[in-house]
């Protein structure tokens, strides 16, 4: 339940780290080399320190990312915002047989956290809105509902 908890604020904390900047003086030597190092293309960097965690909001080749490390300089997990044809196949037939129904949000949150990655899709009909969590093999959890 802790990695689950710990999962789930890395992936809220990532798609808001760049509500909340933190000078880039603030992140450690430790921290920034890791980054460079593990994305050199970076461009548009802005950084937010919160609980032990530095998080990185930054572009590569146009593509907005975000980027998480512990104060020891280890990556701890990535980000971005992709649109549903960039989705593996098994995630599409899955949602395509399940929510059959539904209409499906435009972004997805795609989330990589101790080498696995999962996506994050609303959808939504009449009734309720989902919000879904799947892996790359085609498993959808419901994470959140919400009546309409």
């Amino acid at each position: 339940m802790k990695k689950f908890v710990t999962m789930v604020t890395v992936a809220v904390l990532l798609v808001s780290a760049s509500a909340f900047a933190t000078d880039a003086k603030e992140v450690s030597a430790k921290v920034r080399t890791a980054f460079e190092k593990d994305f050199a293309k970076a461009s548009n960097v802005s950084w937010e320190a919160k609980d032990n965690f530095y998080f990185a909001d930054f572009s590569v080749n146009n593509t907005k990312f975000n980027a998480a490390y512990n104060e020891d300089g280890q990556l701890v997990a990535t980000s971005r915002t992709i649109v549903l044809d960039q989705l593996p196949i098994a995630v599409t037939q899955a949602l395509n047989e399940k929510y059959a129904g539904y209409t499906l949000g435009a972004a997805v949150i795609e989330l990589n956290y101790e080498r696995q990655t999962s996506y994050f899709i609303s959808v939504a009909n009449g009734k309720q809105v989902l919000r879904l969590k799947a892996t790359a093999n085609g498993d959808l959890s419901v994470e959140n509902k919400t009546k309409l």
